[in-house]
């Protein structure tokens, strides 16, 4: 666990909120990273205007509930990309998933802007002060 959380702390195999992901078992192709681009562009753009918040959980998710498809369809682009790496990760650590998502989701926190909505472990959204 200490490993993992090193792992994490460090940015090794995570490039999460670029919304890109480079492994040595997992290289985007242009095409696969000019589309996560603008999956991060999107996202950036609606988490500086409170439609998609971090959560504890380790994934993006929508503060109100509904937005645009193009905000919709770059935020699950981001968690699916998310979601494998935290297998990746897990599956080498011998830990679940869930564990792998949630430390990363309180770094990702941590490294929030001021401002931006967050949701807590506890469910409420909240706004990073």
């Amino acid at each position: 666990m200490r490993l993992l959380k090193t792992l994490l702390g460090s940015g090794v195999a995570l490039s999460l909120l670029a919304g890109s992901v480079m492994t040595a078992s997992f290289v985007m192709t242009p095409s696969a990273a000019a589309q996560s681009a603008s999956a991060k562009a999107i996202v950036d753009q609606a988490v500086t205007a409170g439609i998609v918040g971090e959560t504890a959980s380790g994934y993006l998710e929508l503060v109100s509930g509904s937005a645009s498809s193009a905000i919709t369809n770059a935020m699950n682009e981001i968690n699916i990309r998310r979601k494998t790496v935290y297998t990746q990760l897990a599956r080498q650590q011998g830990v679940s998933i869930d564990v792998v998502a949630a430390l990363t989701g309180e770094k990702q926190i941590a490294k929030a802007r001021r401002g931006t909505k967050i949701k807590t472990q506890a469910g409420a959204w909240v706004t990073k002060s």
